[in-house]
């Protein structure tokens, strides 16, 4: 009796409460757990949060080192665009812009605008995406600064308790000042100061409306929309962060007219040259262009581990200079070549003091125009076993202060290139037997236009290659094509056909020594049928003999220079061109020049050749290229 009561109170009690009283205490108690979920999430976040040095905000953008494959530093990467600009030196329209860009709210909220943050929350939950980001100017500073890994709900979270932490410690000038300068605009141009100087040419405090609102609108995008790849989509990002300006009353509607009809004007190239240290961080300078997208927002204060050999690079630098003042200077014959030649020594030395140069041949002076002077590039590539590809050594000309890399120069290649004609005569099956003559032209008749040509295509080398009508010009090598190619095409014929990136970027670490970036070479493919590579790797125009490392060396037909290339398997390939940048000068058309040029770039070649791999030998203990830069 006493358990049918207990039972009979319990099931009158609850019936007191109606169906929309249940459904409230349900919803009640869901809210309270969900109230407590938060606060318990929030909890954990700001003391995730707590554990981050916020001063790291106020201490600068860092400096980008290069470091060798041996963890030695061999460059700056930052170069003389990498100065801080204070707020002080922000116009107010780009302030505006950026503001009006990014965050509207940036000035009054402390650090997350949580309206957006639910907005996007629920957006991505529908989509099951990643679509909406919320992120203010302060968030995406956190980005910046902090490594707090990929686009996941942790890192949201955690972002937004570090931005609301940063908002208490840091004013709102302070941080911005820090995001304009830490932001990528394309171009290699890191911070707001490289942008204005790069695209502009101009200091950041004389930006003008048109182009303050071109950078703010080109850093979503700034590898698509920045105005020297494409003007159209420049053009459409400026035109959307005026209309939102003027939507928000930044400026008025006649300001808003008259900047959205003006034109980007954008500096000559040639006057906004980030000026690198040397050849090296031109060349990773631009690989990190192409891997941007792999490092994240951590951008600044890399340290850059590569594959280059620190003492090939400087004996590569002055080893150069020497050949090119042997062949302008009489009595400038290096001794090095001395030791390298052996009897043909005093003979070589003799030609060069006697050899008259051309009256108006100009010479290296002590300033720094490098206009129609001699100029030459060398490449050391490794060929050593699971090292093929690796860049051990570069120098693109005269100096690096003139913002040229000659690798990305066109030239004829002329005989250089035979190599290649003789591999589509080398292909297996047919049922003709093709032949491979000194004579290009006469190999290239035998073939055949459409044999070669088609041969060519497959090699997808992004050239213009000469008409049917012109046919000889094909199989003399009488087209155009960058230096770099010719030495990745030789270099691959001789590494029997297969196709070896010429990389120079190893490992990328993060200001905090996180790896955010590491090659992993793939296995060479078969880009040029090993049958045939390895038949034509010992055919003139190399010239090979046992015991001696393979040589080519070929004056470029029409003045286009000196293509001289030594190598061996398991050592280096070096690869050499001298010349000058206007063919048609006088000192380019000069046969007592070219006759210099042609001993001076071979022997250049051999005594590169010679003292990597002393240098390589000497290295008894090889650190991996993965490890972190020394600090």
């Amino acid at each position: 009796m006493f358990h049918s009561v207990s039972a009979n109170r319990r099931k009158r009690w609850y019936s007191l409460l109606t169906i929309g009283q249940k459904k409230m205490l349900v919803l009640a108690g869901v809210f309270i757990a969900l109230l407590f979920a938060g606060v318990a999430v929030m909890v954990v976040y700001t003391c995730r949060a707590l554990q981050y040095d916020v001063s790291r905000v106020s201490s600068g953008c860092g400096v980008s080192l290069l470091y060798d494959a041996q963890n030695r530093p061999v460059a700056d990467l930052s170069g003389s665009e990498s100065e801080y600009v204070p707020w002080n030196q922000f116009p107010k329209h780009l302030v505006d812009a950026f503001v009006a860009r990014e965050d509207e709210s940036f000035f009054e909220h402390g650090g997350v605008v949580y309206s957006s943050v639910v907005r996007s929350l629920v957006k991505n939950l529908l989509s099951m995406s990643y679509e909406q980001g919320a992120s203010t100017i302060t968030m995406q500073l956190t980005r910046h600064v902090f490594e707090l890994g990929g686009k996941t709900l942790d890192r949201k979270l955690l972002e937004a308790m570090l931005a609301q932490r940063i908002e208490r410690h840091v004013d709102k000038q302070t941080i911005f000042a820090q995001y304009l300068n830490r932001i990528y605009f394309g171009q290699n141009c890191y911070g707001i100061g490289a942008a204005a100087r790069h695209y502009f040419g101009k200091p950041v405090s004389d930006l003008d409306l048109v182009e303050s609102a071109t950078l703010a609108g080109l850093v979503r995008a700034p590898s698509l929309c920045n105005p020297r790849r494409s003007m159209d989509n420049a053009m459409g990002v400026k035109k959307e962060t005026l209309a939102r300006m003027l939507e928000l009353e930044m400026i008025t509607p006649k300001q808003h007219d008259t900047a959205l009809s003006a034109p980007i004007h954008l500096a000559p190239i040639e006057k906004t040259a980030r000026v690198n240290s040397s050849y090296a961080a031109m060349w990773a300078g631009m690989e990190l262009e192409a891997i941007r997208a792999d490092l994240g927002d951590n951008t600044r204060g890399l340290s850059v581990v590569s594959n280059l050999n620190l003492d090939i690079q400087q004996y590569l630098e002055q080893a150069t200079e020497r050949a090119l003042c042997a062949v302008e200077k009489a009595g400038a014959f290096p001794a090095e070549w001395g030791e390298l030649l052996g009897e043909e020594a005093e003979a070589q030395s003799k030609y060069f003091a006697t050899v008259k140069r051309p009256a108006g041949l100009k010479v290296r002076g002590n300033d720094n125009d490098f206009t129609g002077v001699l100029q030459a590039c060398v490449l050391v590539v490794d060929t050593r076993r699971n090292k093929k590809g690796n860049v051990l050594g570069v120098v693109g000309g005269r100096s690096v202060y003139d913002g040229i890399d000659r690798w990305q120069h066109s030239v004829k290649p002329g005989r250089a290139m035979a190599p290649l004609l003789f591999c589509c005569a080398c292909l297996p099956g047919g049922d003709e037997f093709h032949i491979v003559a000194r004579d290009t032209e006469v190999t290239g008749l035998r073939l055949g236009y459409e044999v070669v040509r088609s041969f060519f295509d497959s090699l997808h080398l992004g050239i213009s290659l000469p008409p049917r009508e012109r046919e000889r010009d094909l199989y003399n090598g009488l087209y155009s094509m960058k230096l770099l190619d010719m030495a990745r095409l030789l270099f691959d014929v001789q590494n029997q056909g297969r196709d070896y990136k010429l990389n120079i970027v190893q490992t990328v670490w993060s200001n905090g020594q996180k790896a955010l970036y590491s090659y992993e070479p793939e296995k060479a493919s078969e880009y040029i049928c090993r049958q045939s590579a390895v038949a034509v790797s010992r055919l003139s125009p190399f010239v090979y003999s046992e015991g001696v490392p393979l040589f080519m060396n070929e004056t470029l037909p029409q003045n286009h220079g000196q293509w001289s290339m030594v190598c061996n398997e398991r050592g280096v390939t070096v690869f050499v061109w001298m010349g000058f940048d206007d063919i048609k000068s006088a000192s380019a058309a000069s046969p007592e020049l070219r006759r210099l040029m042609s001993r001076a770039s071979l022997n250049l070649a051999r005594e590169v050749h010679a003292r990597a791999r002393a240098i390589l030998r000497a290295e008894k203990v090889e650190k991996p290229a993965s490890l972190k830069p020394q600090s």
